[in-house]
């Protein structure tokens, strides 16, 4: 009987090891496939960052060209209000510019002298980029 004993023993340390082989095939098979996903993952991981990095870039020329439209358009905005004024000044009626032409004769050649020179400067300065625009110029490096 002892001799049974020995050779059962030694089938069930064979089966032991057999179950252990394929206990270590499965876990290098489950290392292998996860050294895979790992390495897909890493290379996914990769190419969304270049995306992002575009997306980055390409989003600073827009804002570049958004700042530079904002400043045109203020630009424009001033030169049509300029235009405006100057439109009203010129429509406004005969009766009204003829009697602010006697009121401007009657008075002393200086004062039409200030006045004319101050509303040249206004139209003067209506081009002009306002402080906000430099700003945004500066900003945008476009000065």
């Amino acid at each position: 009987a002892p001799a049974g004993h020995g050779k059962r023993a030694l089938l069930e340390i064979d089966r032991e090891r057999g179950a252990v082989a394929k206990l270590q095939k499965e876990v290098d098979e489950a290392t292998k496939r996860a050294d895979r996903r790992d390495a897909e993952h890493q290379r996914a991981a990769e190419a969304l960052q270049a995306q992002l990095g575009n997306a980055r870039h390409q989003a600073g020329v827009l804002q570049g060209r958004l700042d530079a439209a904002q400043v045109a358009n203020e630009g424009l905005r001033d030169q049509l209000a300029a235009q405006r004024r100057a439109q009203a000044d010129r429509s406004r009626p005969a009766r009204e510019q003829t009697a602010t032409s006697r009121a401007t004769a009657a008075r002393p050649a200086v004062g039409r002298l200030a006045r004319t020179t101050g509303t040249a400067r206004k139209a003067a300065a209506a081009p002009m980029p306002s402080g906000k625009m430099v700003a945004r110029l500066k900003k945008s490096g476009q000065s």
